[in-house]
């Protein structure tokens, strides 16, 4: 099996359960903001400068921090269809978008001043647009087959996503890295569980965290043709905890902050 591929296979559903079982004990806001950090577009991202070279991995990053606007949009649409649709379908337009805006970007230049305008302007106007639950009510107690199910849909979407993408060719694989995986798994089971007002809640916080996740990828572009890969990453590790430290001290886009479980 191809090591990018093994990647995906075991580190996203793992990273799905331990955010679910965060959820459970701190609520979905703590949740959303765990999921939002590099720990499945990170590995990736290693795996393609390894395999392909820094040049490519630097490309592949700038284009994922471009790919990280999709990701926001896709949040802020599954929020939006999720009081009128159910999980299904919800995601899927989620999904659709998703892939439409990436085909658009796709077109877009690739360089730092792209990477750090796109996924910041977007993340500016999805937030605003985030609605605000007025209460979150109290979940149903999962059934003991909830984690499994999760950690086998991820396994599921991470190889009709990896498909996807092999499809769309070499040209998008950054774009594509950071592909809504573990996001799209818990949202549909938070909205299939708690309803709209925790997707809500859960997605906004996630969105707010993805400035850390792109903030990741701006770094390891502009680091890995500087230096070598394991200070390269290193680097943007500590660039995108600093970032995402900043957001939550800072209140941004935080909106309410219901603590009812994931």
């Amino acid at each position: 099996m191809e090591p990018l591929l093994l990647a995906k296979l075991t580190v996203a559903p793992t990273f799905v359960v331990v955010v679910t079982l965060v959820g459970r004990r701190l609520g979905p806001a703590a949740a959303g903001m765990l999921a939002a950090l590099p720990a499945v577009g990170g590995p990736i991202l290693v795996l393609l400068a390894l395999e392909q070279g820094t040049a490519f991995g630097a490309h592949a990053a700038l284009a994922g921090a471009v790919g990280a606007a999709t990701t926001m949009v896709f949040t802020l649409v599954y929020t939006r269809l999720a009081p009128h649709l159910r999980p299904l379908p919800a995601l899927t337009l989620a999904y659709l978008g998703f892939f439409a805006l990436t085909a658009a970007f796709s077109a877009l230049p690739v360089a730092a001043a792209t990477a750090v305008l796109v996924p910041a302007v977007t993340w500016w106007l999805v937030l605003r647009a985030f609605p605000v639950p007025d209460e979150l009510p109290d979940p149903p107690t999962p059934p003991r087959f909830d984690l499994p199910a999760r950690a086998l849909a991820t396994l599921t979407l991470v190889l009709l996503v990896t498909g996807v993408a092999r499809a769309l060719g070499p040209t998008l694989a950054g774009l594509v890295t950071p592909a809504p995986i573990a996001t799209a798994v818990l949202a549909t089971f938070t909205h299939a569980r708690g309803g709209p007002a925790a997707v809500a809640v859960l997605l906004r916080a996630l969105c707010r965290g993805l400035l850390s996740f792109t903030s990741f990828f701006v770094a390891s572009g502009l680091l890995l043709p500087r230096t070598s890969l394991p200070l390269a990453f290193a680097g943007a590790l500590v660039v995108a905890l600093g970032v995402q430290a900043v957001v939550l001290g800072g209140g941004f886009g935080r909106g309410q902050r219901p603590t009812r479980p994931a």
